[in-house]
Order: C-alpha cells, then sequence, then structure tokens
C-alpha cells in the first residue's frame, strides 16, 4: 500500500490491473474447479504477481486470473464484493484483517489448519504467532505477504552534503533522539538552512552537529524537510493514528475486538498529541518547485499523489519522506540507485508518558522505534471448491518454497520472509533497515487495521477536507480532532454491534 490495504475497510481501489491466462477451458459458472484466481490488494507489486501466476499456470495446465487494486484509490471493499458476487470469484485473496472476511463477518478465510496440504500447513507452522492472522480459536488464516514497517525514510547522501562531519554518527543519533523538543529543533534548523543556508549548530541526541558553511551537492536540491502526498489521505491517518492506537491497544486484534469506547475514551490525550504532530511536520513540506503549505492546492490529486511524493523524494526535493518499504518496487522504477544510500527513521511526535496505557511502552519507546507488522496475507476462500482450494493450496506452497517463488517474494516484490529474518542478502535496503528495528524489538503494533466500519477513510476525509486545505490550525482544531476520532470510532463499533 502503499502500505496498507485495509481491504474491508477500503484503503485501496478501483483502477485495477487485471489478467485472464486461458491454459484449458472455463468450464462451469465458477470458473471450473481448474482455476485459480489471485485477488491481490497491494498494488506495488501487480506486473510481477501477474507474470509469475500466468507462468505457474501455464506449467501445470490450469486456468489463471489475477486482481490487483492500484495504489491510492479508496472502494477497495466495493471492488472485492463485486467479484466475491461474480461468476468467477477470487480462490486466493489479500487482507490483513478480519473485518468483512473473517469468521464474523463473511467466512471467507479458510483456517490452514483444516487443508490438506502438509506443505502448507509447514509454512504456516513457521508464522510466528504475534503474526499470525487469527481469531477466538486458534486459527491460521494465511501466509504473510511481508514484514513492513514505515517511519521516515532518509537518503543518507543527503545527510552527508547537509552536515558536516560523521554522517553515520548523525543518521544513528536521529534514530535514537527520544526528545520531541529537540527534534523540533532540528527540523526548525534544516528549514532555515534550506531558506536561506543559516548555518548553525544543532543537538541530536545529546551530539552536536554542523551544517556545512556553504549548500553543496544534494543538499542544493532541497525546498522543504518533508515530502507529502496531500491527496492520499492514508499518508495522515493510516499512518499517524496508529501511534495513539498504539498507547491503549497492544495489538491489532485487541482493538478490531474492542467493545463500544473501550480503549478509545482512555486515547484522547494520545490522540491530541498525535494531532500536534501532525501539525508539525505537514508545516515544514517541500514541493517539486519549492516550499509547499497546506491550502485547497495541497490536495489536488495531479501535485498532491503518491507518486508525485515518490518522484520529489527522488529528486531530492525534500529531506524525509514518511513511508515504508512498500516504496521498493516504485524506486527501483524511479531510481534504482538510491536504494543503496536510505535508511531509516523513526517518526516522531509530542508523546508524554501519561498518554501511554500499555504496559512496557513509554514516550522513549515511541520515538525510537516503528510500527513494524504484517499488512496482508494470501489468504485460501472458504467459500471456493474443495478442488479450488487445493489448487490454491498448492500454488502457495510453491510460491514460498520454489526458486522462481522465492524470487518474486524476495526480489521482485521486496518482501521481508517471515520465516527468513536472518538471511540479509534481499536487494532491498530498505527491509534491511525494517528488519535492524524488528530484531532490536521491540516495535509498535498496526492497530489501524483494526478499526472499525470506515472509521480510517471517514477520519481521513474529515482531516483532507478540514486541516490539509487551511495552513494554521488552532487548539480548538486539536481538540474537534480528538472529539471527532472518539465519536466516530464508538459509532462504527454500534454499528457492528460491538
Amino acid at each position: 500500500m502503499k502500505k496498507w490495504q485495509k481491504l474491508g475497510l477500503g484503503l485501496m481501489t478501483v483502477a485495477a490491473v487485471t489478467s485472464l491466462a486461458a491454459c484449458g477451458n472455463a468450464g462451469s459458472k465458477s470458473g471450473g474447479d481448474d482455476f485459480l484466481y489471485v485477488f491481490n490488494g497491494k498494488g506495488e507489486i501487480a506486473d510481477p504477481l501477474k507474470k509469475v501466476v500466468e507462468e505457474y499456470g501455464k506449467e501445470n495446465n490450469i486456468k489463471v486470473k489475477t486482481y490487483t487494486l492500484s495504489v491510492g484509490t479508496t472502494n477497495g471493499n466495493e471492488v472485492q464484493t463485486t467479484e466475491f458476487s461474480s461468476k468467477t470469484p477470487p480462490t486466493i485473496f489479500s487482507s490483513g484483517t478480519l473485518t468483512n472476511w473473517g469468521p464474523d463477518s463473511g467466512d471467507y478465510m479458510q483456517d490452514i489448519n483444516k487443508i490438506d496440504s502438509a506443505k502448507l500447513k509447514k509454512l504456516a507452522d513457521e508464522i510466528p504467532a504475534a503474526q499470525r492472522l487469527t481469531a477466538k480459536n486458534g486459527e491460521n488464516f494465511g501466509l504473510p505477504y511481508n514484514i513492513e514497517g514505515y517511519g521516515y525514510q532518509v537518503d543518507k547522501n543527503v545527510l552527508k552534503d547537509l552536515f558536516d562531519g560523521d554522517t553515520d554518527a548523525l543518521l544513528a543519533d536521529l534514530k535514537a533522539e527520544p526528545d520531541y523538543t529537540s527534534w523540533q529543533t532540528f527540523v526548525k534548523a534544516v528549514d532555515a538552512y534550506i531558506k536561506d543556508g543559516t548555518v548553525s549548530p544543532v543537538t541530536v541526541n545529546g551530539h552536536t552537529y554542523t551544517f556545512a558553511a556553504e549548500k553543496k551537492g544534494l543538499a542544493k536540491e532541497l525546498n522543504g524537510v518533508f515530502v507529502e502526498s496531500g491527496a492520499e489521505l492514508w499518508t495522515y491517518q493510516n499512518h499517524w493514528v496508529s501511534f495513539p492506537l498504539n498507547t491503549v491497544f497492544e495489538n491489532v486484534s485487541a482493538a478490531y475486538y474492542a467493545k463500544g469506547d473501550e480503549g478509545i475514551k482512555d486515547a484522547k490525550a494520545a490522540l491530541k498529541s498525535e494531532i500536534k504532530g501532525l501539525d508539525f511536520e505537514y508545516s515544514y513540506m517541500a514541493g517539486k518547485n519549492g516550499a509547499v503549505k497546506r491550502g485547497p492546492d495541497f490536495i489536488d490529486s495531479a501535485t498532491g499523489s503518491y507518486d508525485a511524493s515518490l518522484a520529489n523524494f527522488v529528486a531530492h526535493k525534500g529531506l524525509f519522506l514518511k513511508q515504508g518499504n512498500w516504496i521498493y518496487p516504485n524506486l527501483l522504477k524511479l531510481d534504482k540507485g538510491i536504494i543503496d544510500t536510505m535508511d531509516l527513521i523513526p517518526v516522531k511526535w509530542p508523546v508524554q508518558d501519561s498518554d501511554i496505557k500499555i504496559k512496557d511502552r513509554d514516550a522513549k519507546l515511541f520515538n525510537t522505534t516503528i510500527s513494524a507488522f504484517v499488512p496482508n496475507y494470501f489468504i485460501i476462500n472458504k467459500q471456493a471448491s474443495k478442488k479450488q482450494q487445493e489448487i490454491a493450496a498448492d500454488f502457495l506452497a510453491w510460491l514460498y518454497t520454489s526458486d522462481r517463488g522465492k524470487k518474486f517474494l524476495k526480489e521482485e516484490a521486496g518482501f521481508i520472509m517471515y520465516n527468513e529474518l536472518k538471511d540479509t542478502t534481499s536487494p532491498n535496503k530498505l527491509n534491511n533497515a525494517v528488519a535492524a528495528y524488528v530484531a532490536a524489538g521491540p516495535t509498535l503494533g498496526n492497530p489501524f487495521d483494526g478499526t472499525p466500519g470506515s472509521f480510517n477513510n471517514t477520519i481521513g476525509d474529515f482531516l483532507k477536507k478540514n486541516y490539509m486545505t487551511k495552513e494554521k490550525w488552532t487548539e480548538k482544531d486539536y481538540d474537534d480532532y480528538v472529539d471527532k476520532s472518539v465519536k466516530t470510532w464508538v459509532d462504527f463499533k454500534e454499528q457492528s454491534c460491538q
């Protein structure tokens, strides 16, 4: 999803990439039993997935189809529902949440424990408990796409041209800086240097660094500190709301199964800290031709798209890009060389220890680690015929064990393999950064995938229309955001009878 396709809560959608490769006759109304249909919610892997599925179909003489939701659209739930109701519904689909497709809503997820495939069961058994998609009875619903994580992407070469001294030491200190006020001072200093060349010392994690006496190299290209996507509400809703939700929900399941105002009523202080952090980040933005301010033009799809933000980052218009390792396939197309010099810094926000209700989490942890999680799973459609489920199981086992399948997963899709975490041979250096945080532990989760109903889209749209269109936010704006978030959460919980 970009990162996240909360399919069923609709982060991705309408424009889709569809392929149909005939390797036999369709046969029945449901496409025939010798049929494999993979419905994919991750737009970045559309082309390589289509290719590997078609190759598998030809080798095994079965008819195959792929359907991929494009990045950045907003009606994925509707599209997926339509496909499930079609004459040829998916035999494999993707989701990162139980909403709409799980046991309590639709019952489309087949428990791998109940599938007659020793190879697939072995793969499922290797999934760490914390990374399994499960419900209340120990189910194991799918194989992880990837381990994803997000934060501030940064090109070390830009830091090298911005500052004198040891770039690696500066990068390490930026990762380890726990103090939000110090972070704000750093951002303001970078902004002043970009705008008028102000050279001053700045302290990061207790160590002093000095800007280069004169702008040079890539530093000359900078127009602002952060590259943003004003038209993409998921980049400021889902990315950001996960932080306050992590203060009250230990994981995605805790958010999903929470009743009424349980949890969210205790997140008000954290939500206010979140909106303040969002305000600060979005006050120092870079565009293609200069600094960018919030306003009606900021949310324009022509200049504020996901693709435009990646292009601006690759062109070094901003120092930081708040994204995750899922951008790897896009960077391969834009500028393969930049990948080798990129790293990841935790998102900083003004959370306080008193905001946090989860044991063993504190403000320092929130500002020195990342959210790392399984965003999507390959899931077998429980409603498909037994033969189609067997074909789907065989395909998934092949995908995760064969040389060709692993090439797709690790190289073409750029995934971190859940059962090969110690393997650092992947050309995706963005994965290495995420894996380092996971290995150091603990990391934060993805409770945004457990939000009720269309909470993310509703609040994201509220932010887009009422906040991203005006330059200055007030204390009342902060409070209104908190109130709107809590009320919307409770309303959707009530609608789902929770």
